[in-house]
């Protein structure tokens, strides 16, 4: 397991990691790009600024263009020469010659700004270009930098007073050793940057690496706690974000798991004892009748059979349950009128009432359609009226209610007292619960009963509730949706 959480780690801190230096060597090789061109076009500017005189001069030679020097390189030359002058002779040079004037010798001194060594000669890197930005003599060399200024009468450049423009193209390499010294230590100081901005993304990557882990190992921890069946264990929730989040869903469901185990620890334990009760009377009733303490008469045969009757009650409700928590309680639902239901089971119970005083009422339309189980819809009204007739004193009334709600249907059976306590209605649908006193095992219930009710009528789609009666005892609320779930 130390493996993988290494491995885990691992693969964030490399992921982040990997991601800060690849962005970090992106944006440094993009400023170096941009650095080489800028500081490029910024000495091409720099060198334009210096033609005033090339400037002037060829404002003061426009004649409706430059005729002259269309297409006529030496002539462009000459121009160059005579207007810009050659380091080492800028001052005491003779005056340029007027255009279209007879060309003497070339001058014999050394050509603008040097030539050779790998770099054009300042005549092959100027071009002059009219008003419209088109060549008129010289050309641009596409793939490198190009700058040019504008040629202006007066120096109004605004509109009308652009006569042209002298543009340049780079030099092929740097002008001198100290452009270049410059752009190295740019690009040192560039490179540390980016070694330095790497070494705080690790560390960053590293952290961030450690804070995502910490939670994740707490949750290992956790598993592997409950995977041992230790249910109790929680873990420290001290985040807010997603970790902090499924942090707080395994603590739910630790919780969860735990009122689970409790409570088929008490569903054993219950069911067990529920069923050692009639199996030690029929057990006791045996052996009294094996020892000929007992007579097999009808009294006897008597007993045997109610216990055993509420032996085989005891164990169908189980299964009941048990079918709910498979969610294959309800398998065949057809379209049935619950009012004959309801009407059937009334006559059924209405005998054992009237034997202990307890007048039945019925509140029941002619016909109210729903999609049910008939059989279990039956046996749920049915344990509705048994408990009403153990749990209500005579002289009593019982009343049950039929209406239609829309959607729905209710149905309602109310009684007199006596009434559960308050704080312990929302119980009574709990498995083999029983209200203290007038609700105990004196009145032969398994304390099933309900918690069945609520497994069927919960498995229609429904819902059921209890509540205190306006006749002073209690009221069970039915809701079932009309149409097929």
């Amino acid at each position: 397991m130390k493996q993988i959480r290494k491995s885990l780690f691992a693969k964030i801190f490399t992921a982040i990691a990997a991601t800060a230096v690849l962005v970090v060597i992106v944006m440094a090789l993009t400023v170096a790009v941009w650095m080489r061109d800028g500081f490029a076009s910024y000495l091409l500017k720099g060198e334009l600024a210096r033609f005033d005189e090339l400037a002037e001069g060829l404002a003061d030679a426009h004649q409706s263009g430059w005729p002259e020097l269309a297409n006529d390189p030496q002539q462009w030359a000459d121009f160059i020469r005579a207007h810009v002058p050659p380091p080492g002779f800028e001052m005491g040079r003779p005056p340029a010659p007027p255009l279209g004037a007879a060309r003497g010798p070339r001058p014999n001194h050394p050509p603008p700004f040097g030539a050779g060594g790998g770099k054009l000669m300042l005549e092959e890197r100027l071009v002059l270009l009219d008003a419209g930005g088109m060549p008129i003599v010289g050309h641009i060399d596409g793939p490198a930098l190009f700058e040019r200024r504008p040629v202006c009468v007066h120096n109004d450049c605004s509109g009308p007073g652009i006569l042209g423009y002298i543009g340049m193209n780079a030099s092929v390499q740097q002008e001198n050793e100290t452009d270049a010294f410059f752009l190295r230590g740019q690009y040192v100081s560039l490179a540390l940057s980016g070694l330095i901005a790497i070494a705080l993304s690790a560390v960053a990557a590293y952290i961030i690496a450690r804070q995502l882990l910490g939670p994740i190992k707490r949750l290992e921890a956790g598993a592997k706690t409950m995977a041992s069946g230790n249910y109790a264990a929680r873990i420290r929730q001290d985040r807010t974000d997603e970790l902090g989040q499924l942090i707080g869903h395994y603590n739910t469901l630790a919780a969860t798991l735990e009122q689970t185990a409790k409570t088929e620890r008490e569903w054993i334990s219950n069911t067990s004892h529920e069923l050692q009760t009639p199996l030690a009377v029929l057990r006791a009733q045996i052996e009294a009748l094996q020892d000929g303490i007992r007579q097999p008469d009808e009294k006897t045969l008597t007993e045997m059979h109610g216990a055993l009757m509420r032996l085989s009650r005891l164990v169908q409700d189980i299964k009941t349950l048990s079918y709910a928590r498979e969610a294959e309680l309800t398998t065949h639902l057809a379209q049935e009128n619950l009012s004959q239901i309801a009407e059937e089971a009334a006559e059924t119970a209405r005998p054992k009432l009237s034997s202990k005083r307890i007048e039945l009422e019925l509140n029941l339309p002619s016909e109210i359609l729903v999609f049910c189980e008939r059989g279990q819809i039956r046996q749920v009204i049915d344990n509705l009226l048994e408990n009403a007739s153990r749990y209500t004193d005579g002289p009593g009334q019982v009343r049950m209610s039929l209406h239609d709600d829309g959607n729905d249907v209710l149905l309602t059976v109310d009684d007199t007292p006596p009434a559960a306590p308050a704080s312990d209605v929302q119980r009574l649908f709990d498995r083999f619960y029983r209200v203290e006193g007038s609700r105990s095992r004196a009145y032969g219930g398994s304390g099933l009963g309900l918690s069945v009710c609520k497994a069927i009528i919960e498995a229609h789609g429904g819902t059921i509730s209890a509540g205190q009666s306006d006749m002073g005892g209690l009221q069970i609320t039915i809701r079932l949706p009309k149409g097929a779930g």
